[in-house]
């Protein structure tokens, strides 16, 4: 008797256990109009994973070779995971002509863009990027933060698109996911303080501004203005 209790409290624990971890494992998705002119027109975006080591799919109306991208093509996403108005951290994707490449950045409020690390990224077709963006490589807000807001946006240079055309999904606000975190509890009244990621090191070249053509890749387009 005593064995089957041992045995059914264990699954119990088991269960309680995978139940935390896979916590909203069905992960947010969104669509996008043909509404922007150039190659990486966002058709939309899956996501995919495990809830600390979320991934992005991103389609877009268009197919382009990674030698096609070259200098003319990015990807990127954003993501808050401090629960304030900024997002803190981005992942750049780019071109390195013969395949694709990509990067985790720290965005802070009063510093410089710092390089966290690589990020894996493949590229099945041409009509399409994944990526994966561990958590762990970043600043999540603490215990009391058990999730984290994302969007994704595109730029692309080319023979329409002179001022850079810049394609957004979800067009306005963002999507949530958990970050695998269990939910406090209510007798947890302090927040702690958030601190920068140790694993963060200085990038040799700055983002003046998410918006512009990302370093290290080169810029599409310094001097242009978006068009949509």
């Amino acid at each position: 008797m005593k064995a089957r209790v041992a045995l059914v409290l264990a699954i119990l624990v088991t269960a309680a256990s995978l139940s935390t971890m896979f916590a909203k494992a069905n992960h947010q998705d969104t669509k996008d109009r043909n509404d922007v002119k150039g190659m990486l027109d966002i058709r939309r975006v899956e996501t995919f994973g495990r809830n600390k080591k979320p991934g992005w799919k991103i389609i877009t109306f268009s197919n382009m070779t990674a030698k096609q991208l070259r200098d003319t093509g990015f990807f990127m996403v954003y993501l808050d995971t401090f629960g304030d108005d900024r997002f803190d951290y981005y992942a750049l994707v780019g071109s390195k002509g013969s395949k694709m490449q990509g990067m985790l950045w720290r965005d802070p409020a009063n510093k410089r863009d710092r390089r966290v690390g690589y990020l894996s990224v493949w590229r099945p077709n041409g009509g399409s990027v994944s990526l994966y963006v561990p958590l762990g490589k970043m600043n999540t807000g603490g215990p009391k933060r058990i999730d984290y807001r994302w969007f994704v946006k595109t730029l692309f240079t080319g023979d329409n698109c002179r001022r850079v055309c810049i394609d957004r999904a979800p067009n306005n606000g963002a999507l949530t996911e958990s970050n695998g975190k269990p939910s406090p509890s209510p007798t947890d009244t302090e927040e702690p303080d958030v601190t920068e990621s140790p694993e963060e090191t200085p990038a040799p070249e700055v983002l003046e501004s998410p918006e512009a053509s990302p370093e290290p890749f080169p810029p599409a387009s310094p001097s242009a203005s978006p068009t949509r």
